[in-house]
């Protein structure tokens, strides 16, 4: 029996669920790395991409984009890796005192980073022995407690390495006393990473994961941009788009235009040019792709308003970048980028801003979808919907319509909030949308089908992309109308 009041500490085997990831400004991106499981990994800092990805490396632009991303209001990002088709893990045999194989320490992810790990076997300060893992330069990296049996090796990597993995060996006897070796075979033949494998590294960033934008963070190939718009509709994300790093507004164009084709286009949004950060060494500067800044800037601008509202203009101000890439567009120029679905990043006032929030549709083909914040508001509202569903399932349908009521009156009180906040456009909530849970929705077929349905009509408000100011001068013999 517990005491009211006070607290109780209950003990449980398994966690309890967690509820489905509803975040829209979470970046989910793919990437090379250094090193780094074949599995999306969430991490919250620059440090915390250190630990699991390991170091900056001159082959990948994606520490540097995620760099650019934190500093500029992201708080969450899911990696997912990518390495060529015969990447292989480093490995060291550890010996028993007749030299058979007692176990196979194994690098915890694939890649030649680990060619330069070492593993030694040491005394122990009891009994037993000890794993011992260090650095190229003889530095001790981590070393486990006193070990009695091969299992009990197994288990330490298993719980406590950040190096390595221990697999038992042919041998039944525990390893024999050896000083630091350096593992090898490791290998992440990046040189043979084609499309293939980008997409397969893309496919690791399952539905699951919950909604949020994804990038491909430097690459900006129409077979990339494909790949991420398919990616985005099929698993309701938003693309950022990184154009290729070039002042030649035709070229720009003609990028948006192949990704158009692709389909998919309202998930997705192309920015240019790219941007100019502080650099890693003090007093340098780099240049990265445009989409860790957008997805910063979205991270940042959702957190304080909603989906809806573009992260541009004041609200895409820059907090950390200097600088674009390229010089500043004439008005005209930049107007035809516009129109033609390449959302301009600019200098202006001192400072650098997104200056576009327009989807890659075709404007007079698709009109309805060229608010970029629009595809967002339906991502976020389509994650909420899913998650209320979630709930409805395998629930009793009764004859009283109470629980056809209760999931209409869920997904009505979902709703609110956004009409509240101004992104759903009407005077009253009853103008701003409407959730049909009625008899011509939940027709007797669908029911006897076992199905409950619901349609959520919206009406998404719009941004003002245009500002016009008309001042008039009255004579001061006249009256100001």
């Amino acid at each position: 029996m517990s005491v009211r009041p006070g607290t109780q500490i209950i003990q449980r085997e398994t966690p309890p669920p967690r509820s489905a990831p509803t975040d829209t400004g979470v970046w989910l991106v793919v990437g090379l790395t250094q090193k780094g499981a074949q599995e999306p990994i969430m991490i919250e800092s620059m440090s915390e991409y250190s630990s699991k990805f390991g170091d900056r490396v001159s082959y990948s632009i994606l520490y540097d984009a995620l760099d650019t991303y934190f500093h500029e209001g992201g708080r969450k990002a899911i990696i997912s890796r990518v390495v060529g088709p015969a990447a292989a893990t480093a490995h060291l045999n550890l010996l028993d005192a007749s030299s058979g194989v007692s176990l196979v320490a194994n690098a915890n992810s694939p890649g030649d980073w680990a060619n330069t790990i070492k593993v030694a076997v040491t005394a122990p300060l009891v009994s037993g022995y000890r794993i011992q893992v260090s650095d190229a330069n003889n530095n001790i990296l981590e070393t486990s407690q006193d070990l009695p049996d091969q299992a009990s090796a197994v288990s330490w990597a298993s719980a406590q390495s950040e190096y390595i993995t221990i697999a038992l060996g042919a041998s039944t006897q525990v390893p024999a006393v050896v000083s630091a070796q350096p593992m090898a075979g490791g290998l992440d033949d990046r040189a043979n990473i084609t499309d293939t494998q980008w997409q397969n590294a893309l496919n690791l960033l399952v539905k699951d994961l919950g909604p949020g934008q994804v990038s491909m963070p430097g690459r900006s190939t129409d077979a990339a941009h494909a790949q991420l718009l398919v990616h985005a509709g099929a698993n309701n994300r938003t693309a950022l788009l990184d154009l290729p790093d070039t002042a030649t507004a035709a070229t720009l164009k003609a990028s948006v235009l192949s990704a158009r084709n692709a389909g998919n286009a309202r998930f997705g949004a192309a920015f240019a040019p790219w941007m100019v950060v502080p650099g890693y060494v003090p007093g340098t500067t780099r240049t990265v792709p445009s989409s860790g800044y957008v997805a910063g800037g979205i991270a940042r601008t959702d957190a304080a308003f909603n989906p809806n509202t573009p992260a541009a203009g004041d609200n895409g101000q820059a907090q950390w970048a200097i600088d674009v890439s390229q010089p500043g567009w004439t008005d005209a120029v930049r107007t035809d980028l516009n129109s033609n679905g390449v959302d301009v990043i600019r200098v202006l006032y001192g400072g650098v801003r997104t200056y576009g929030w327009r989807s890659i549709v075709d404007p007079l083909l698709d009109p309805n979808w060229i608010n970029f914040g629009n595809a967002r508001l339906f991502m976020a509202i389509a994650a909420e919907a899913d998650v209320i569903a979630e709930h409805y399932v395998l629930q009793p349908i009764d004859g009283n319509q109470v629980l056809i009521s209760s999931f209409g009156g869920s997904l009505k009180g979902m709703l609110i909030p956004y009409f509240n906040e101004g992104a759903l456009y009407g005077a009253s909530s009853a103008e701003a949308f409407y959730v049909d849970v009625g008899p011509q929705v939940n027709t007797p077929q669908t029911l006897q089908n076992q199905e409950l349905h619901a349609v959520i009509s919206l009406r998404m408000s719009p941004f003002a992309e245009l500002v016009v100011l008309e001042i008039v001068k009255v004579g001061i013999t006249e009256a100001v109308a």
